[in-house]
């Protein structure tokens, strides 16, 4: 663990007026001691040792000054020379008496606070030679036996005093390096998740686009947990199922079922999967095509200001054991739902339940571990889900974003494109086939006497038909086909794949009798009792070089159709 440049300059920063501070107050105690205990001791030595903590210190504050200097180095020579000035201090302070033998400690929880945690358990370990060498070499002889106290004994003969003091000594100096380790380690942690959601925040607000707000957060899961490759699984609402696309290969996972990965996500809680405890084989296809033996699941949820029982008013009667659970998720299980139905089936609790707004399962990141990646820590999982809520509302704007986006591109009614999305596809049809030199063909549709349909049987029912001949005209054509609802009763194909006028006139002629074939609701109300159907027919580079004069000759090809009699095909006139 390391802090960045700018922090580790602050506390060395911090250490340099903090030893100021020492020094000065080591003088003056000093002096007071002397004058008020009557004490008659030497004062060089403590001056000798102030002035050389002093000179240090205006060495460190020099150097802080640089730019390129490595601080990291700095301090541990700030540290280590403060150490051996501390050594020479016991030794002429008393020995095992002297108070500075405690001021190693104080440098343990520097060495703690500023550097990575090995470094603060190697000076536990010198604060712990450091003395015990100096004044073993005081007494054995080899250092002379000299100190500030004139009648300072040579040196604690017993032995039990000798070994308690030392263990007292060594244990203080072991506990507090491993307690300082551990909370700045904490803190670090907790610092460095709040600048990942914080830097997570400003990458998010830049973006609203799902898959760029999903490679953020992947981004950054990959980062808390440690993972090797990240993945997305959505939820289709309208389907029920998780869905994950990998390198064109799709997997899906019904709600339905009980697995691992529904149940992280009706939960919303995070999961491991491991291939050795599978119990679907839903979870054994998505671990196949991810390619591992494990995997680890985050649920995403949706910003959710209340439950959805507080929301609709239910009684204790309609959803009483949901209201008891913590999260107030109704559909946790499926017991009952906030529609108050109790009686009906899992299948349809749960479909309820998942059309309904209040349904904050979004979908699920899985991260691909390493085999060797040993289990998860609590710090993990709960710093990746205070991650996830974060983002949650990211993913929720996304989506809306998304849909937004979607309804402004089609039909309300029909659910296919609309007049301005069709003209746009047309537009860059046009453009491509001249650049590639192919041919497109556009079909224009219009319901023959529709407002006679309307009149006779209500505009709700002519609702109905729209949708019933969109329906009809869309699964009759292929998916890279383009169809849209150009306006009223009228619709447009775009026949994309190289067809020319012949093959345009004859799929034409094929929807025309799919139409005369097919039973429309009420259709009797129609002339000759049969809901038809004019199509106008024109191909591009025939009928025009630009978008507007394909549009036109198709248009006039239509109006031919109607103007002939209705229910027929008609091809545009090449241009003279």
């Amino acid at each position: 663990m390391m802090m960045n440049r700018y922090d580790l300059k602050q506390r060395l920063t911090w250490l340099v007026k903090l030893r100021w501070g020492g020094i000065l107050g080591v003088l003056v105690v000093t002096h007071v001691v002397r004058e008020l205990a009557v004490m008659s001791f030497s004062l060089i030595p403590v001056y000798a040792i102030l002035g050389a903590a002093a000179l240090c210190n205006f060495v460190y504050s020099w150097r802080l000054k640089a730019s390129n200097e490595n601080l990291e180095r700095l301090a541990l020579a700030q540290i280590t020379i403060d150490q051996l000035i501390l050594a020479f201090a016991v030794y002429f302070s008393g020995g095992c008496d002297s108070p500075f033998i405690y001021f190693f400690i104080f440098h343990v929880v520097i060495s703690g606070i500023i550097l990575p945690w090995q470094y603060a358990f190697a000076f536990a370990g010198s604060a712990v030679l450091l003395p015990a060498v100096v004044l073993w070499l005081k007494h054995i002889g080899t250092l002379p036996h000299y100190g500030i106290f004139k009648n300072e004994p040579m040196l604690f003969v017993d032995t039990e005093v000798i070994a308690s003091y030392g263990i007292a000594f060594v244990s203080t100096v072991l506990l507090t390096a491993y307690f300082v380790t551990y909370l700045s380690k904490r803190l670090h942690e907790r610092n460095e998740e709040m600048l990942r959601l914080y830097t997570l925040s400003e990458r998010l607000r830049s973006s609203i686009r799902l898959d760029e707000v999903i490679t953020i957060i992947e981004d950054e899961l990959r980062g808390v947990v440690g993972a090797s490759s990240s993945f997305y699984m959505a939820i289709n609402k309208e389907r029920r199922v998780l869905s994950l696309t990998i390198d064109g290969q799709e997997r899906h996972i019904p709600l339905i079922d009980k697995n691992s990965f529904t149940d992280a996500l009706l939960r919303g809680v995070p999961a491991i999967v491991d291939r050795r405890l599978v119990s679907s084989d839903y979870e054994l296809n998505v671990l196949d095509l991810l390619k591992t033996k494990r995997c680890m699941v985050f649920p995403v949820m949706a910003a959710s200001i209340q439950p959805c029982y507080e929301y609709f008013h239910c009684s204790d009667t309609q959803c009483g054991a949901h209201k008891k659970n913590a999260e107030g998720k109704c559909w946790q299980l499926s017991e009952t739902h906030c529609k108050g139905i109790i009686l009906a089936n899992y299948i349809d609790k749960l479909a309820l339940c998942v059309s309904c707004e209040l349904f904050t399962p979004i979908g699920l990141f899985i991260l691909n571990l390493p085999q060797e990646y040993l289990p998860l820590t609590d710090a993990n999982m709960d710093a990746s889900m205070r991650l996830l809520d974060t983002a949650g509302l990211a993913v929720s704007n996304a989506l809306l974003y998304e849909k937004t986006m979607q309804l402004s591109k089609t039909d309300g009614l029909t659910g296919l494109k609309n007049h301005r999305e069709f003209k746009e596809s047309l537009r860059s049809e046009v453009l491509r086939s001249k650049r590639f030199k192919r041919s497109v063909g556009l079909l224009l549709i219009d319901i023959d006497h529709f407002k006679n349909y309307n009149d006779a049987n209500g505009h709700p029912q002519g609702d109905i038909l729209l949708k019933k001949v969109a329906e009809l005209i869309k699964d009759n054509f292929k998916d890279t086909d383009i169809v849209a609802r150009y306006g009223g009763e009228e619709f447009a194909v775009l026949l994309l794949e190289s067809v020319d006028k012949e093959q345009a006139v004859a799929v034409a002629e094929r929807l025309k009798g799919m139409v005369d074939w097919y039973k429309f609701p009420k259709e009797q109300t129609q002339p000759n009792g049969k809901l038809t159907v004019s199509i106008g027919v024109s191909c591009f580079p025939d009928d025009g070089t630009t978008p507007e004069e394909i549009l036109q000759a198709a248009d006039e090809a239509l109006y031919r159709a109607k103007k002939e009699g209705r229910n027929r095909v008609v091809a545009a006139a090449p241009p003279a």
